[in-house]
C-alpha cells in the first residue's frame, strides 16, 4: 500500500486494486456463510414471532417447520425446506467464478 501511494495512486485506488483483493476470499466466505444463516435462521423467528402476524415474518426454516411438523404434511415441509437449495446454490456457484476470476489476474 505505501508502493501504491509513493507512485501516486488514490486513497480509492489503493482501497481497489491493492486491500480488496487481500480481504475478497474472507469477505466470501463470511457473505456465504451469513446467506446459509439468513436462509437457516429459526429459532430468532420462532421464539419472537413464530411465524408473526398473518403469517408476515416466515422464513424458509420457520415455513417448512410449522407446515412439515405443525400440520403433520412432512412430505410437503420437506419440499419448503428443500426450495432453498435452488438459491444457495446459485450463490455458492456465483461466489466461487467470482473468486476464481479474482485470483487468476
Amino acid at each position: 500500500q505505501e508502493a501504491a501511494a509513493i507512485d501516486g495512486a488514490r486513497p480509492w485506488q489503493r482501497f481497489w486494486h491493492v486491500t480488496w483483493p487481500l480481504l475478497l476470499p474472507v469477505t466470501m466466505v463470511v457473505v456465504l456463510f451469513s446467506v446459509i444463516q439468513t436462509f437457516a435462521d429459526f429459532q430468532l423467528v420462532y421464539v419472537m414471532t413464530g411465524g408473526g402476524p398473518a403469517n408476515a415474518t416466515h422464513l424458509f426454516a420457520t415455513y417448512a417447520y410449522q407446515i412439515g411438523i405443525g400440520t403433520g404434511l412432512l412430505s410437503e415441509g420437506a419440499a419448503i425446506s428443500l426450495a432453498m437449495f435452488p438459491f444457495l446454490f446459485l450463490i455458492v456457484v456465483v461466489q466461487l467464478l467470482y473468486i476464481r476470476r479474482v485470483e487468476t489476474r
